[in-house]
């Protein structure tokens, strides 16, 4: 297991290939902005906006049975419980996220039944 979000494992087996890729974290800070007379504006640190974490997920079945369409109905329940979940990524915990965006790319059909795909998720730290 390479991760986790909730209950949705990252993963890379015999049968299936469950990972992500492109990690991306973000952090803002925020600073209050004092006006001077005797010239430059002077900046006061007040603290940092939430994090946001976005990446994708490459889904690949590598058995005779696909389980893409069963991790996408995972995702598609954690994006209807709309609560916060832990991240996961290797044996780093990042904090609690909840799951602002969910992006789906069925990239292999064949006879109705997707066969590998790509999810782009957008993450934002809950406080």
């Amino acid at each position: 297991m390479q991760g986790l979000y909730g209950v949705f494992p990252f993963t890379v087996s015999d049968s299936e290939v469950c990972t992500f890729r492109d990690l991306k974290r973000s952090r803002e800070l925020v600073y209050a902005e004092h006006k001077a007379l005797d010239g430059l504006s002077r900046l006061q640190h007040t603290g940092r906006n939430l994090d946001t974490v976005s990446f994708n997920v490459q889904i690949v079945p590598l058995g005779v049975t696909s389980t893409v369409e069963l991790r996408l109905r995972a995702l598609e329940t954690l994006s209807l419980l709309g609560t916060e979940l832990p991240l996961v990524i290797g044996l780093k915990y990042y904090g609690m996220f909840c799951l602002k965006s969910c992006e789906i790319l069925r990239k292999t059909i064949h006879y109705g039944v997707c066969l590998a795909a790509d999810v782009s998720l957008n993450l934002q730290e809950y406080n």
